[in-house]
């Protein structure tokens, strides 16, 4: 193999490393986020009074 061809294939190669790694990075970012908004959202229903009237019976 000629010092051109593995030049080309080890650019190749980081190009590849480096784009799956940011797209890695922004999926778990965005799941991050994801997370966070379930949180807060949870801490709020956590946090409305349910009166009797407004129980509903999910395992029947």
């Amino acid at each position: 193999m000629d010092v051109a061809a593995a030049s080309m294939s080890l650019a190749n190669w980081k190009l590849g490393m480096a784009v799956g790694t940011s797209v890695t990075k922004k999926a778990m970012e965005s799941a991050e986020m994801n997370a966070e908004a379930l949180v807060e959202m949870l801490e709020v229903v956590d946090q409305i009074a349910v009166s009797g009237d407004n129980i509903i019976d999910v395992r029947a």
